[in-house]
């Protein structure tokens, strides 16, 4: 099966605060500001009221009247989510890598909701068993408990989703421990991985997720899509793959998912 994830590349941080890395869900560049900022994407205008959330950290703020809001002096020693939220438009979340991306301005465009668009869950999510390596990804910045090794939701998709090509979007995701996040440093561990993150839709494995990232889309085929009528995402985290004398989850955290039509 082809798997169709698209991840976000490593996103590099100017040093000079005159300037600032403009987060567009998928897409980095560089505009010339002074602070903190969340703006329409069509439009360019700030903002007002977006609420702008580390959860691991359990820091919130909202933005005022020109999108601008400030961030806290944290110690960020691995990946952390930041989160914006705001009604109307699609939730976005971006991995903050280290103190340097708080300490520099940001610009964050976020976009509108589209009539197609479904929200699945806005909330962060811990995979696992509460069982880790302090060497496995993100693991000193885990925060919340296991709701156990797998996710699932139901939705309704309108029928018009037939006629559109649809994706499911994940917004952030730390934690995973797989062969390929090992290859990359994205953790620690030394002598073990664990199988990929699953995905399924109505039943079928859809996707896999292998490295920590944002924004990874997955294409949902319009075969097994039931419109008007409920359909369900679940997602399964991968398990330990060296010898053990038990099942071994891996922990993993994720942040926004959405379905969204284009």
């Amino acid at each position: 099966m082809k798997k169709l994830i698209y991840i976000l590349t490593i996103i590099n941080l100017f040093t000079n605060l005159s300037y600032a890395t403009t987060f567009t869900g998928g897409v980095t560049k560089v505009g010339q500001q002074e602070s903190n900022r969340v703006i329409d994407s069509q439009t360019k205008q700030g903002v007002e009221f977006a609420k702008v959330t580390i959860p691991q950290r359990n820091f919130r703020a909202y933005t005022d009247a020109n999108g601008n809001f400030e961030l806290p002096r944290i110690q960020i020693s691995q990946p952390t989510v930041l989160n914006v939220e705001k009604e109307g438009y699609r939730p976005f979340s971006l991995t903050i890598n280290n103190n340097s991306s708080l300490s520099n301005p940001m610009k964050i465009e976020i976009a509108k909701s589209e009539a197609l668009d479904v929200k699945i869950e806005d909330e962060l999510l811990h995979l696992g068993d509460n069982s880790y390596s302090k060497n496995s990804a993100n693991a000193s910045d885990f925060k919340l408990k296991s709701i156990g090794p797998y996710y699932s939701k139901d939705f309704i998709m309108s029928s018009d989703t037939k006629h559109s090509t649809n994706y499911l979007v994940i917004g952030s995701i730390v934690g995973l421990d797989t062969k390929l996040a090992k290859s990359m440093g994205q953790n620690n561990i030394k002598t073990a991985y664990s199988s990929p993150a699953e995905v399924y839709f109505n039943g079928n494995l859809i996707g896999e997720l292998k490295i920590n990232g944002d924004g990874q889309r997955i294409k949902i085929p319009q075969n097994l899509i039931h419109p008007n009528s409920k359909n369900q995402i679940t997602i399964k985290t991968g398990q330990n793959l060296m010898p053990s004398d038990h099942i071994d989850y891996d922990d993993i955290e994720i942040m926004n998912l959405s379905i969204l039509s284009e």
